[in-house]
């Protein structure tokens, strides 16, 4: 027993959606089916309902979301009795969006509850068109939608965390009730819902974490994340063209990879997974025989010492600086919560008697900035930002045990010019993550890769 993830760049149009198909149809395991929106759609509509509309123009994004999901129903389906299922429950879809929609502009309101549900629209097109393929490749496969499947979330708009227990009690008898009659479920990604009802998403990507999460729910054998990459990789190869695949990961290995910057899984994809010891599969849709990246319950140490390389470009860093600050309780505490309610991630930190300097993305500076003006006066004198700043992770298995690999990594640094900022060594044993300015992202992860890889 398996579950299944593909993504909206392999769902892009009909021909990649076939491809997709065959991987499914040839698998005759009992399966799980979970998928984003096809390609483009989540965007054009947080674009769309982010602006001012008018009612032409709800009737003519409705148009345009029915044209291109019809034309790809079209390339992936002959069946006449399917096509004609598949258009009346995507009609049933497009009429509750526009009702939405046309609610928006009436009401000039757009709220986070709102902003989440009109998101949610892709997947549950997406998945009536996959259903409608599959069952025209001889697949007894059937649309599932997240919220009706019971996949509960906490109320954290845009960002949710799935219920573990509730959503297991949920799912498991439905997905079991549809293997005996022989169905394959074709579940909706990237959202669930709150105990009061209220659709909430996962994050960006949360697919990944969807497919995760159901199977933990069923006790799944293995969790397949097909993508339209290889898999892990020794650093991004857009930077170094010479990175190697990895094939197989621990648990912790990839999620700090995840987390610090490499966008091959959803952050939190992980964590269901390892909860149920269930190997995960990272493997390429355009690729099927190619073995991918293989996450493991038990960690493999392997040759190298550090495995893969990720970063993350965009950060920032936002210094407090008040006089005994070190030293008086409770500060970090306080910091740490007006970020979190403003929905602002903390991901590195470090304290000094005067100055608490922490890494943010940088697109979140003003909004830190302002959270913060509610710190209590006395404790924080004044704010200090700087920019243009990078992460660098370096993931290991056993890394933060062995003796001079940090020095060996900050030597070889130091030789290019590069200055080192803010470090983290010990929140890991996988990991060793550090800053250093913007310009020497490129030149200090090339320098890293070549030393530790060659080539």
């Amino acid at each position: 027993m398996k579950v299944l993830k593909f993504g909206g760049s392999s769902l892009k149009d009909g021909t990649s959606m076939i491809s997709v198909g065959k991987i499914i149809a040839s698998d005759q395991e009992e399966k799980v089916v979970v998928v984003s929106a096809i390609q483009g759609i989540t965007d054009s509509l947080l674009k769309f309902m982010s602006a001012g509309r008018n009612e032409e123009e709800v009737q003519q994004f409705i148009k345009d979301l029915r044209d291109r999901h019809l034309r790809i129903l079209t390339e992936v389906a002959n069946s006449m009795d399917v096509k004609q299922t598949a258009v009346s429950l995507l009609t049933a879809q497009l009429v509750r969006l526009e009702r939405i929609l046309y609610g928006i502009i009436y009401l000039e309101e757009l709220t986070p509850r709102t902003k989440d549900l009109v998101q949610s629209f892709g997947e549950r097109m997406s998945v009536i068109v996959m259903a409608a393929m599959l069952q025209e490749m001889g697949v007894n496969a059937m649309p599932v939608e997240a919220d009706e499947l019971g996949i509960v979330t906490d109320g954290n708009y845009g960002s949710a965390t799935v219920e573990m227990e509730a959503t297991r009690n949920n799912v498991a008898p439905r997905i079991y009730e549809m293997f005996k009659r022989q169905e394959v479920p074709v579940v909706t990604g990237f959202f669930g819902k709150t105990r009061e009802g209220h659709i909430t998403l996962l994050g960006r990507n949360g697919t990944d974490y969807s497919a995760s999460v159901i199977a933990n729910a069923i006790d799944a054998d293995s969790l397949e994340i097909w993508k339209d990459v290889d898999g892990f990789m020794s650093a991004d190869p857009k930077v170094v063209p010479t990175a190697v695949p990895i094939s197989q990961l621990s648990y912790e290995e990839a999620a700090e990879l995840s987390y610090f910057g490499a966008k091959v899984l959803h952050p939190r994809t992980v964590e269901p997974a390892r909860a149920k010891s269930i190997t995960i599969k990272v493997k390429n849709v355009f690729k099927p025989d190619y073995e991918g990246t293989a996450i493991n319950p038990k960690g493999v140490e392997g040759r190298k010492t550090i495995k893969s390389i990720s970063s993350m470009p965009n950060m920032a860093m936002l210094k407090v600086y008040g006089s005994g600050l070190g030293s008086k309780s409770g500060v970090m505490s306080e910091i740490s919560v007006l970020l979190s309610e403003a929905g602002i991630n903390i991901y590195s930190a470090a304290t000094s008697q005067t100055c608490l300097s922490l890494l943010i993305e940088e697109k979140e500076l003003k909004h830190a900035e302002k959270a913060l003006s509610d710190a209590k006066r006395g404790v924080v004198d004044r704010f200090e930002t700087v920019r243009d700043v990078a992460l660098l992770c370096l993931v290991g298995e056993g890394l933060g045990q062995k003796v001079g690999i940090a020095g060996r990594v900050f030597a070889i640094v130091a030789k290019t010019g590069t200055n080192i900022g803010l470090i983290s060594a010990g929140a890991s044993t996988v990991a060793l993550t550090f800053t250093v300015k913007r310009k020497d992202l490129e030149v200090t992860t090339k320098t890293i890769h070549q030393e530790f890889f060659g080539g």
